[in-house]
């Protein structure tokens, strides 16, 4: 570490040139640390699970083309004719479908006439909705024959069983959350029995903080509009998708909206949290090449400017690796100071992004990952300038003027 006072005293002499160096080393940190976390985070979310049986679900929203006083018994025939279908594991009705677009958002408080602790998605449907989704329970049981009821519309408001989601019971009650099961919350204020837990449901919107609240209710709504969600047997979803629609288009007045799978509905709902994290990577890349470059012609240059000073140390018996190791030494040094100061701006706009998009301060394990990775991109850097330095020839280099 003799070399290390020499550097320090070098580095007062080249204030303006070291200045921009150690700029340069934190604004790349700042940025780094900060869009990694982004764009993870975001593939974070494009990642977690759905709790369906996503490769063999998909949905069909439709009309029921008859009067309003025919639409249950048209609704119950639709069902039993799907689930006649050859391939079809389980058919229900659904006033929703997971991550669409397309569901209501209840209020959940765990005492009456008190205000919401918490929000949550909402579906309901037959005793086969839970199988078509194929999520799991996880405690308490499922709804018994007798609490399914059929209504036009908002059948929120009639519900008397419910399951919700853990993440929801969680949210009530903590460590505690199976104990929800046989208790009474409030649904916009309406009381209703918790008969089970479900292991994981996502609510309609994917960018939505408490996407994973969901209450779930045995309740058919047979509204002009219907949403009917089928589950194949494995293999069979395009087979199947084509006998439910020539199926449904038999009858008369029968309008198709939307027929999609869950996958495909999975993937248009993340496409925009694809696009931005796929972005962020890029920009991450081409900054750390920029930069890679910048320090790369930095040290060049440095060492060019110096050229009589290496010769010198050459002449008087410096070796080639003591020459490769100073420039090494002062690149982590300037890099360093870079970092602690890249590190207090990181957590500022970590702070900042917080607070102006509620979003999660990037942790400690960013930081330490971002200092290595800078240090190891401006060792990578200096390493051919610091080589080229050392096979200077003594004697040609101290009649460089």
């Amino acid at each position: 570490m003799k070399d290390l006072l020499p550097i320090l005293k070098s580095l007062k002499s080249n204030f303006g040139a070291s200045s921009l160096f150690i700029l340069q080393v934190a604004i790349t940190f700042t940025i780094l640390v900060n869009a990694v976390y982004l764009a993870l985070d975001k593939r974070e979310s494009i990642g977690r699970a759905s709790g369906l049986d996503e490769q063999n679900v998909f949905y069909i929203a439709t009309n029921l083309p008859v009067d309003e006083a025919a639409r249950a018994g048209m609704l119950d025939q639709d069902l039993a004719n799907l689930r006649a279908l050859s391939g079809v594991e389980f058919a229900s009705v659904s006033s929703g479908v997971p991550l669409s677009g397309w569901g209501r958002f209840l209020e959940v408080a765990t005492e009456p006439d008190s205000r919401y602790d918490t929000f949550s998605g909402y579906y309901g449907g037959d005793l086969n909705l839970l199988s078509a989704f194929g999520v799991q329970l996880v405690a308490g049981n499922r709804f018994s024959p007798s609490s399914e009821l059929n209504v036009r519309t908002d059948g929120h408001k009639d519900a008397i069983d419910i399951m919700i989601t853990k993440p929801l019971a969680q949210s009530l009650y903590a460590d505690e959350w199976e104990q929800v099961v046989g208790k009474t919350i409030y649904i916009d204020k309406k009381p209703q029995r918790v008969v089970g837990v479900i292991d994981k449901l996502q609510a309609a919107w994917p960018t939505w903080v408490v996407v994973e609240h969901v209450v779930l209710a045995p309740v058919k709504e047979a509204d002009a509009m219907v949403y009917y969600i089928i589950r194949t047997q494995l293999g069979q979803q395009s087979d199947v998708m084509e006998k439910a629609l020539a199926y449904l288009m038999s009858f008369h007045g029968r309008k198709i909206d939307k027929i999609e799978t869950f996958e495909q509905v999975k993937a248009s709902a993340y496409s925009a949290e694809n696009a931005a994290s796929n972005t962020l990577f890029g920009v991450i890349g081409g900054l750390l090449m920029v930069t890679a470059l910048g320090i790369f012609g930095q040290s060049r240059y440095s060492i060019i400017k110096r050229t009589k000073l290496i010769g010198i140390r050459r002449a008087m018996g410096a070796s080639k690796g003591q020459i490769i190791r100073y420039f090494v030494l002062e690149n982590l040094v300037l890099c360093s100071i870079g970092i602690v100061i890249g590190i207090i701006a990181a957590i500022v706009l970590s702070n900042a992004f917080s607070n102006a998009f509620s979003l999660g301060t990037v942790p400690a394990s960013y930081m330490v990952l971002g200092t290595l990775s800078t240090i190891l991109l401006g060792q990578v850097a200096v390493l051919y300038p610091a080589f080229k330095a050392s096979q200077l020839s003594p004697a040609i280099a101290t009649r460089t003027v």
